[in-house]
């Protein structure tokens, strides 16, 4: 296929993926792909995280789409939606944060097409939970009926950012561990696809336990797996959100940069 029809296929694929978004999504929340309207050198396939939306990662995706890249940002299925109190969650090169690190993992496990993955704070493991707890939990999660949960009981609602949803549900993220646990017993078995990789931690992590990522790294690395890594500093006090320029606690101005140079891999 030459590479203007593989531009063509991407166009048609990536505007029927926007046109999934219907009138019951937030305006903010709608898929994004800009394009300079020809191939480019370099394209890039960002994943937002759990329970938010393409919004996330606008501003990312704008500076690097300025820098002459073709971007998508695909909205997940039933996320985005302008209802923030739904219950509908039960159920080239790619980067992802959170949920989306996982997803951008899996991508590089499974695809010799992709040239380089960028999982950014990849959400494989909880503080204080040890693994086989966690299994335990996710496991039970999915056997019970599903309920929903606040991000944080005490704002509840009210909590950012507005094109967010305020609260998960067990069932949506028990699935989202059973992906983690995927990728991470795929990476013991045998090396990625992906050409290159790399992985972002943040030390200050409020609620994960980084120690599931290195052991990820290290299963790549066993496998003689092109791996760079780069882990923001406690003194940072980065929140593990640390892309959504909506995050009230974020520093955008120190993060893109670095994550932009891990993503273009210079």
């Amino acid at each position: 296929m030459k590479t203007e029809d593989h531009y063509s296929e991407g166009i048609r694929i990536a505007t029927t993926i926007k046109d999934l978004d219907g009138p019951n999504v937030n305006p903010l929340c709608h898929t994004r792909l800009y394009t300079h309207g020809r191939s480019a050198e370099r394209s890039l396939v960002l994943l937002h995280g759990f329970t938010n939306c393409p919004q996330q990662m606008d501003t990312l995706g704008r500076q690097l789409f300025e820098r002459g890249w073709n971007v998508f940002i695909p909205r997940y299925p039933r996320h985005g939606y302008s209802d923030r109190l739904n219950t509908s969650i039960a159920e080239l090169r790619v980067a992802g944060l959170s949920l989306g690190a996982i997803l951008a993992g899996l991508v590089a496990q499974t695809r010799n097409d992709v040239e380089r993955a960028v999982l950014i704070a990849p959400m494989l493991g909880l503080k204080p939970i040890p693994g086989p707890a966690l299994t335990a939990l996710s496991n039970l999660a999915v056997r019970i009926p599903n309920f929903y949960l606040w991000w944080n009981n005490k704002v509840r609602e009210r909590i950012g950012p507005p094109y967010g949803y305020p609260r998960f549900s067990t069932h949506a993220y028990a699935a989202l561990f059973q992906a983690g646990r995927r990728l991470v017993k795929a990476a013991r078995a045998g090396p990625p696809k992906a050409q290159s990789i790399a992985v972002i931690t943040n030390a200050a992590e409020p609620r994960l336990d980084n120690r599931f990522t290195y052991r990820l790294i290290d299963s790549w690395r066993g496998h003689r797996a092109n791996v760079e890594t780069y882990e923001f500093p406690v003194a940072d006090r980065l929140p593990h959100d640390l892309i959504d320029p909506g995050n009230a606690a974020q520093n955008n101005a120190l993060v893109y940069p670095i994550i932009t140079r891990l993503i273009e891999g210079a």
